[in-house]
């Protein structure tokens, strides 16, 4: 007995270091040259695949993966077809050898997706998974303010911190005054993989803080994850933030159901508005603060290079000969490459008939786009039923019984939405992961 228990904290623990690792970006990449190296042909080895493999084997020896024979719904069928799509794809890759790794890393995605809808929520309590959560995102909020006040990377590089200083190419960084200012980046390879990460343990902090009462100090990592938050200047991000942060509030306070459970007793409004009071209050000192940063990072200029580049990759992937499996899985990159690039090139002042910058080479920053350009229509479309049938079972499954469903919800659409302005829910491992991990939250049947 005590052998069994001793093995059931294990794996416990595990799950939550993995909760707390997705961010960590500790690799190993496989025939790596700094001469040359570009993200979007690199195979690696991740910390958390590791993690992840371990707590798959777990899963095996406990369920002997019955829910295979008996329990599959119609999104599980269709992430099946879109999987197999996706190895179609690959017969047409530029690089077969990149793609056909991709295909085994969307494979580990779709394993964990099973694995996080058949399998965590029996095994682990939900709360205790948001607490992890909770942790992972105070530990990337202490790294972000650092990196953000000395404005570079402060010597992480053991558990995945880029290199990072603002006078770098390819560095998340805006200009405010003439002068560069670098974003925050946590562990991650990005300012907006932080975000995402950082969003989602906000998240789980007000589940917990409304639903759990909780010392002053939980307010006061709540204030700081939210400061982090803010500052890695991902304007989509937090714009998605805020409007939850609205709906939410406007909800808590006037919808029947929310109001009902909420606001009529006592402890849980007052739980509400100390939430509500320190966002509000980080929030305004924050803008005080980093006013200027503030102002700079919220006006979008149609001349912004960022901008361009973005239109650029759009242009050519919707623009581009239709296919039915695409230019092969992970492989958008090497195929932007090879094409002739528009007169004038893709941002003013491009000179013409000079190729891009290797860090100018980008997948698609919309990640349905993206999966359109390399899986084809079939892969879209499949890829685009799975998402429709997760809500739809979601809905029939919960009716929205309880206030959290909606909140759930909120989160899933807001996640969606994220994807319409950036590919690092499909291309980037941290990123792979959060969207892997929601989606399987989503659709089981435990919440």
């Amino acid at each position: 007995m005590e052998y069994r228990l001793w093995i059931k904290k294990t794996e416990e623990w595990l799950f939550y270091l993995f909760l707390v690792s997705v961010p960590f970006s500790i690799r190993h990449i496989f025939g790596y040259d700094p001469v040359g190296f570009m993200e979007w042909k690199a195979i690696s080895v991740y910390g958390t695949d590791i993690l992840i493999s371990t707590l798959f084997i777990y899963w095996a020896i406990h369920s002997n993966f019955k829910f295979l024979i008996f329990n599959f719904k119609k999104s599980d069928w269709l992430l099946v077809g879109f999987v197999a799509v996706a190895g179609i794809s690959i017969t047409n890759a530029i690089d077969q050898k990149v793609a056909l790794f991709q295909w085994l890393k969307l494979i580990e995605m779709a394993a964990l997706y099973f694995y996080v809808k058949y399998y965590v929520l029996k095994r682990f309590e939900l709360s205790k998974c948001f607490i992890a959560l909770v942790i992972g995102g105070l530990i990337q909020s202490a790294v972000a303010i650092s990196q953000f006040m000395v404005q570079h990377s402060i010597g992480l590089k053991y558990l995945g911190e880029s290199v990072l200083a603002p006078n770098m190419t390819a560095i998340a960084a805006f200009f405010s005054g003439g002068v560069k200012i670098m974003r925050a980046y946590g562990t991650t390879v990005h300012s907006n993989v932080l975000a995402a990460y950082l969003f989602l343990s906000l998240a789980a902090f007000y589940f917990i803080s409304i639903y759990e009462k909780r010392k002053w100090f939980w307010y006061l990592f709540h204030a700081v994850t939210i400061w982090a938050f803010l500052l890695t200047f991902s304007r989509v991000i937090i714009g998605i933030w805020l409007l939850n942060f609205i709906i939410r509030t406007v909800l808590y306070r006037f919808y029947p159901s929310f109001k009902k459970v909420f606001w009529s007793k006592t402890e849980m409004r007052q739980r509400g508005l100390k939430v509500f009071t320190v966002t509000v209050l980080v929030c305004l000192a924050f803008s005080v603060a980093y006013w200027p940063y503030v102002k700079d990072r919220v006006s979008l200029s149609g001349s912004d290079e960022a901008f361009q580049l973005r239109v650029f990759y759009n242009q050519e992937a919707l623009f581009k000969e239709v296919s039915l499996f695409g230019v092969g899985i992970g492989n958008f990159v090497p195929w932007l490459m090879r094409q002739p690039l528009p007169q004038g090139g893709p941002v003013q002042g491009h000179p013409v008939g000079i190729g891009l910058p290797a860090e100018q080479y980008q997948p698609v920053h919309n990640i349905y786009l993206l999966i359109y350009s390399e899986l084809g229509i079939v892969g879209l479309a499949l890829f685009l039923l799975f998402l429709v049938f997760v809500v739809y079972e979601f809905v029939i499954r919960t009716r929205f019984k309880r206030p959290y469903h909606v909140s759930f919800a909120l989160i899933f659409a807001s996640v969606l939405a994220m994807g319409l302005f950036d590919h690092f829910y499909w291309t980037i491992q941290s990123g792979q992961l959060l969207f892997w991990l929601t989606v399987g939250l989503i659709s089981s049947n435990n919440v």
